[in-house]
């Protein structure tokens, strides 16, 4: 794009260009977003651990334009369990990034427990289960990815 910087219609043309230039900068980073946060779901849905089928179900994702903001939500309530793990096994197998979260708290050790499963209405026994990680990885996967949308989507602009 020539400006004439003499020429008043020449310096109006070319801010109109950069104003549409702008504007295509912004719905791309939309698209980008959206398009992340779906792939985020479905990078989530494809690891996340399926026994019941209720942490999977609960699993959902929308993305607010108004906001640019794309949210995927985890609406079982022992999601945090499967994610960070519990008891001796989880302190074997740790979450990559447990900050403050505290394995086996009740100090069942090797021991282990038993506990009432009322979905399948037996009495069950553990030591814990390792962390699953699932919102974690989708993290890491999701910054992996965003480079390459945001590029391939920004190149489309310019």
């Amino acid at each position: 794009m020539k400006i004439n910087v003499f020429n008043l219609n020449s310096i109006k043309e070319s801010k109109n260009e950069l104003l549409k230039f702008r504007n295509g900068i912004k719905t791309q980073t939309d698209l980008s977003v959206k398009k992340l946060t779906q792939m985020g779901y479905e990078y989530m849905m494809s690891i996340v651990k399926i026994e019941s089928g209720e942490l999977a179900s609960s699993i959902s994702w929308e993305f607010d334009i108004k906001e640019n903001k794309g949210i995927i939500k985890v609406g079982a309530k022992y999601a945090i369990f499967v994610e960070f793990g519990t008891g001796m096994v989880g302190a074997t197998f740790p979450h990559p990034e447990p900050n403050t979260w505290q394995y086996d708290i009740n100090s069942h050790g090797e021991n282990g427990w038993w506990y009432y499963d009322e979905k399948q209405n037996r009495t069950r026994f553990t030591k814990g289960q390792p962390a699953s990680a699932f919102v974690y990885r989708t993290m890491e996967f999701i910054k992996k990815e965003s480079s390459n949308i945001l590029k391939v989507n920004l190149i489309r602009r310019i």
